[in-house]
């Protein structure tokens, strides 16, 4: 068997050194020892307290220091697990220091720490360089936003401009790129594919979802929005301008979403039942994202095909003794009318239905309270299209309340009295003609 050459039992020495040498510098070197001088010009640096429990140094793959257990913040508002930093060696030498590789693990965020670096003293000197930033596991608590964990990976160029940036989630669910050009715009690409809206007050999940746009310093347009839910589409365009307050505007064009579906993920009871088309208009502003949706206004046509409206048989109102249709249900072939949101107030004008058995028009209204409020004129066929008859809506709109007005129940029932039969729909005709209508159907 031949000998190994000399040069190569040298080069194996030297190998077996380094390798001892790395395993052994995080024991030998004690750089925890400079934690409380880290923390110190850190806290400096960004005017919050900072604290590490762990620091060492590694030299394989690359030389690197690995901080555990930080914590920024007086409330910990920011929480980090593993925090790496891979220097570029030849930047230690000569020229502006430079980082190749900050790599963090388990970052959680508490809402609070969103405000941290507009609170940032400003600082002299020449900053230190960051060429690569991978954030993994990341976790913001909001109370407006849900967010599932997320990870972040930044590209920086040497002036400290990001070249690219990605954010997505493990499951592959969601993905958001974006890619800066040299005219201070940056292209934005979203795609999501069994993805939740991360809003707290409309958690809606998309079968998938893409959007292109264009960022610019603090405006967001997204000039093509295409999605797929509850079995139906939509078709969007959205800008969003924070540089002074916040704002939103849009547009929305919805196709063959099932409404009940849609209903119960916001965790409403889902009464109204059909497939929903709609065109709206979206607009807010505020002065703080978290309250948009309190001032969100939506306005818009709707139709609703296959409609089914559980809780009421409108067909039975005109009963004056009875349970005013409690309890049943009233199907429509066509439903349509003008939708008018204003935060969480809720108001339907120009409503318009028919059915075979009747044909309903008018407007209702939600309050906040969810208290129900309105009036319907309804024609029903077993009487020949004969009597229009007004109905008031009261109660909740888990609880609807429907009865005839009081100028067609007092009509009808002086009609009646007057000429018992006919006399009733002839009475109660006349009481409804006297308040007056309150919307065609046709």
């Amino acid at each position: 068997m031949r000998s190994i050459p000399r040069a190569v039992r040298w080069l194996l020495v030297v190998v077996a050194l380094l390798v001892g040498a790395a395993v052994a510098v995080p024991f030998l070197v004690p750089v925890s020892r400079f934690i409380p001088e880290i923390t110190q010009s850190a806290s400096g640096s960004i005017g919050q307290p900072v604290a590490i429990a762990g620091l060492t140094a590694k030299l394989l793959p690359t030389p690197r220091l690995v901080a555990t257990g930080i914590r920024i913040g007086k409330k910990d508002e920011v929480v980090i697990g593993e925090l790496e930093i891979v220097p570029e060696l030849l930047s230690l030498l000569s020229g502006p220091r430079a980082i190749r590789l900050l790599r963090a693990e388990k970052v959680e965020l508490k809402e609070a720490a969103l405000s941290i670096p507009d609170r940032m003293p400003k600082t002299g000197g020449e900053p230190t360089q960051v060429r690569q930033v991978v954030l993994r596991d990341v976790r913001l608590q909001h109370s407006a936003l849900k967010l599932p964990p997320l990870n972040i990976e930044v590209e920086m160029d040497s002036g400290q401009e990001f070249e690219s940036a990605r954010i997505d989630t493990s499951d592959g669910a969601f993905a958001l790129l974006l890619t800066p050009d040299r005219a201070g715009k940056t292209t934005v690409k979203l795609e999501a594919s069994g993805w939740r809206l991360p809003l707290a007050a409309a958690p809606l999940v998309f079968d998938s979802l893409k959007a292109d746009g264009v960022l610019t310093g603090k405006r967001l347009e997204l000039s093509n929005i295409d999605g797929r839910q509850y079995g139906g589409t939509l078709k969007a365009s959205a800008r969003v301008d924070w540089s002074k307050s916040w704002q939103v505007a849009g547009n929305a064009v919805l196709a063959g979403v099932d409404l009940a579906g849609a209903q119960r993920a916001l965790g409403i009871d889902p009464r109204l039942s059909g497939r929903l088309g709609a065109n709206a208009k979206i607009a807010a502003t505020a002065k703080s994202p978290d309250q948009l949706a309190n001032v969100l206004a939506v306005d818009g046509p709707f139709n609703v095909a296959e409609a089914l409206y559980r809780g009421v048989d409108l067909t039975k109102v005109v009963d004056l003794t009875g349970s005013k249709g409690a309890g049943g249900s009233t199907r429509f072939d066509e439903l349509r009318g003008v939708l008018q949101l204003r935060g969480k107030r809720v108001r339907i004008n120009n409503l318009c239905a028919k059915s075979s058995a009747l044909r309903a028009a008018g407007f209702v209204e939600v309050a906040p309270d969810q208290s129900l409020t309105g009036r319907l004129d309804i024609s029903i066929a077993k009487t020949g299209g004969f009597a229009n008859v007004p109905v008031a809506l009261s109660g909740t709109r888990h609880d609807p309340i429907v009865r005839p007005t009081t100028g067609y129940t007092v009509g009808a029932v002086l009609g009646t009295v007057l000429l018992p039969g006919v006399g009733t729909a002839l009475g109660g005709s006349a009481g409804a003609a006297a308040e007056g209508k309150a919307a065609d159907c046709r």
